[in-house]
């Protein structure tokens, strides 16, 4: 039973292309990848370490440590590192936490890219949204992340975004199982704009709160603590001009909160 002392927990899986049972197995939504991949990590670590020695810990990290994620700086020129960060509390310092996850989780200084995915519950151009993007151009300002961009805006968002920000979004990946044709208006907007849009298949939800809660309370032999998801983060390193994935995984972060 993990301590009332613990209020921050992170699951980082680890290179889920060394994962045997994952192997070849990349082509299911990545809701479903994702509940695999914290059973799996929550699994391995549990039966590594002693929780109890960890009762007073008020940060916990369930690292799948067999799989490590590190790209060796002589390397670091063959990839291409990518990160998507899922901001499932819609605020910018959860965000900023994220991305600085993912750099300490594989060894480098910068991002190539680096795509935010906002909650659902966000429909309009807010002061989060705006404080969030700012979090990101600061990484771009500091070099750590070379270019940023956005999930599932339409042309009222993306003009309000593209206006307003400082450094401009890349790209704007649109979710075809919701937009089944991407609007020519929108078609026409990012060509003149310079902004790429792309297409992807994951819900904007990737992780249910009700699920966290039962998953967690039930690997840590609680009743009803309340876990609550904060953020996902999905990076991948690509070998360059081959389109090969040396490394892919997860972080997320949960916070136990008070009822």
């Amino acid at each position: 039973m993990v301590s009332q002392a613990t209020q921050k927990l992170y699951i980082n899986t680890g290179n889920l292309t060394e994962w045997n049972r994952l192997k070849g197995k990349f082509s299911q939504s990545s809701k479903s990848e994702l509940q695999k991949c914290v059973d799996g990590t929550l699994t391995a670590w549990k039966e590594s370490v002693d929780i109890q020695s960890l009762k007073d810990q008020e940060i916990l990290t369930c690292r799948h440590e067999q799989f490590p994620s590190k790209i060796s700086s002589d390397s670091l020129n063959d990839f291409e590192i990518s990160a998507k960060i899922f901001a499932l509390s819609g605020k910018s310092f959860d965000v900023k936490d994220a991305l600085e996850q993912v750099i300490q989780e594989l060894g480098i200084t910068k991002v190539d890219n680096a795509t935010l995915s906002l909650p659902p519950s966000v429909t309009d151009f807010s002061s989060d949204v705006q404080d969030i993007w700012q979090m990101m151009e600061q990484f771009v300002d500091n070099g750590h992340i070379q270019e940023i961009g956005i999930c599932d805006f339409d042309l009222n968002q993306l003009s309000q975004l593209h206006d307003w920000s400082k450094i401009k979004p890349a790209t704007n990946s649109v979710n075809l199982s919701t937009c089944c044709v991407i609007p020519p208006e929108l078609v026409l907007y990012a060509k003149e704009n310079n902004v790429r849009l792309l297409t992807h298949a994951d819900l904007r939800d990737i992780l249910d709160a009700d699920y966290v809660k039962t998953t967690l309370n039930n690997y840590f032999s609680s009743e009803n603590d309340n876990w609550q998801p904060i953020w996902v983060a999905r990076y991948t390193a690509l070998i360059k001009h081959r389109g090969i994935i040396k490394s892919k995984g997860y972080i997320l972060r949960c916070d136990r909160i008070e009822d």
